[in-house]
């Protein structure tokens, strides 16, 4: 149960975040009205759904079956993790070419 209001957290707060969404939703509210941008905000709340639907299923799979699989890819994100942080203390300033 925990996962599951993990996963509705993490969702609500990238639903909820600016991004491409909400420029496609914006967009299409001041070019062709309220009722288009309330349908087009619905859209991509049903298209949410589904994927937040199916991941669920999947995570409950996995964990049921063959829970070393989850454990494995938690250890292979954690890793991955542990890289990006590595690679942005070791990497060499980008300097702005514009400003040449």
């Amino acid at each position: 149960m925990a996962e599951f209001i993990a996963v509705i957290l993490i969702t609500i707060l990238a639903v909820i975040s600016p991004g491409a969404d909400f420029a496609i939703v914006t967009k299409n509210s001041y070019l062709y009205g309220r009722k288009i941008g309330v349908f087009t905000s619905l859209g991509i709340s049903l298209g949410v759904l589904v994927h937040v639907t199916y991941t669920l299923v999947a995570v409950a799979f996995v964990m049921t079956y063959t829970p070393q699989i989850l454990n494995i890819v938690k250890y292979i994100g954690a890793l991955y993790l542990i890289y990006i942080g590595y690679k942005t203390f070791t990497q060499k300033p980008v300097l702005d070419s514009a400003a040449l």
